[in-house]
């Protein structure tokens, strides 16, 4: 047997809006389930169904309009031994719009006062797309309490509209906080900024210039695999390393040109562990500065006899350059402390 579920009297009310449904097909519920939401210019009203069944077909969808009467949606197997009159849901939908409005009518001076406030400015206008339709999801997401969720978007739709998703983002971010003190280990998937970036608008512009040390860098990105190769063509069992420093030239070029600072007579100078492997482009970079000669290029790996570069940082071989042991001295870098 076929039963319909309409709108029931819900007072003056006409064309009111649907802003939820909380069914499906197939769906399988009891009397006073709750059906859709409407919602009017003072308050939302919940549909409750008279009768017990299974939702075969739904007439409605979000957005439409409704008044006393509308059908909703039709059931299945159901008893009408068990229905009720709509006229007997009239009192309890009135008392329940009547309570609204006074809750309503409590709360408008301060929603006068929070329209009065200053908004926060933004260069453009987020759209933030409200909620609707949770029951379809509900089941997937083993919601324990939908209309308590209902509420918590309900309430973070209104921060976002109020006072923008900045509010809205430090609320979430307080909240989760909260969760991690209390206890909570479940993982948060939201993607964070680390807290050491800079946003690309606060950005400064390096003091350099960027075309000559893009040239300095190419040259020493150059001497630094050649230093290696030719080397190895002398002595083949010699070794040593080219990518690393490849990778890393930028970074240490930087670093040399802006940041660091060699001991003089006003202060004791930086102290660096430079990566062991790239000491071939140290090299490279004191050759054009004039520190290191040809003739000592082309004896690298080859410092025993003198006149030659120590294969990685090593203060013991060449004293007046390095000031850490690094890479493969084993526990000289701790050792060197002492």
């Amino acid at each position: 047997m076929n039963l319909e579920i309409k709108v029931p009297d819900i007072g003056d009310f006409k064309n009111v809006e649907i802003i939820e449904v909380l069914i499906k097909e197939g769906d399988q519920i009891k009397k006073n389930d709750p059906v859709l939401t409407l919602e009017s210019d003072k308050s939302s009203v919940e549909v409750p169904s008279p009768f017990d069944g299974k939702i075969s077909s739904i007439k409605v969808k979000v957005g439409d309009k409704v008044s006393k009467g509308s059908l909703i949606a039709t059931l299945s197997n159901g008893d009408s031994s068990k229905g009720i009159d709509n006229k007997s849901i009239l009192p309890e939908t009135e008392k329940i719009i009547q309570e609204a409005e006074k809750v309503l009518k409590k709360i408008e001076p301060e929603k006068k006062i929070i329209k009065e406030e200053p908004k926060q400015s933004f260069e453009t206008k987020v759209e933030f797309k409200k909620f609707t339709n949770y029951s379809s999801e509900q089941d997937s997401l083993g919601d324990v309490d939908p209309q308590e969720t209902i509420e918590w978007i309900e309430s973070l739709n209104d921060v976002v509209e109020r006072d923008g998703p900045k509010r809205a983002n430090y609320l979430l971010g307080k909240l989760i906080n909260q969760a991690y003190i209390s206890g909570s280990n479940l993982p948060y998937n939201q993607k964070t900024p680390y807290i050491n970036t800079i946003p690309r608008e606060m950005e400064v512009k390096s003091p350099g210039d960027q075309v000559i040390e893009n040239k300095i860098r190419s040259l020493i990105r150059w001497n630094a695999a050649c230093m290696v190769v030719r080397a190895n063509k002398k002595l083949p069992e010699l070794g040593g390393h080219i990518a690393t420093f490849a990778s890393a030239a930028t970074l240490y070029d930087v670093g040399f040109n802006h940041f660091w600072r060699a001991q003089n007579e006003k202060n004791l100078g930086d102290l660096i562990y430079f990566q062991g492997h790239c000491a071939p482009g140290i090299y490279a970079r004191s050759f054009l500065e004039g520190r290191i000669t040809a003739k000592q290029l082309e004896n690298f790996r080859q410092e025993v006899d003198g006149g030659g570069l120590s294969s990685y940082p090593h203060p013991w071989l060449m004293p007046n350059y390095w000031q850490f042991p690094t890479v493969s001295m084993g526990l000289g870098p701790i050792m060197a402390i002492y």
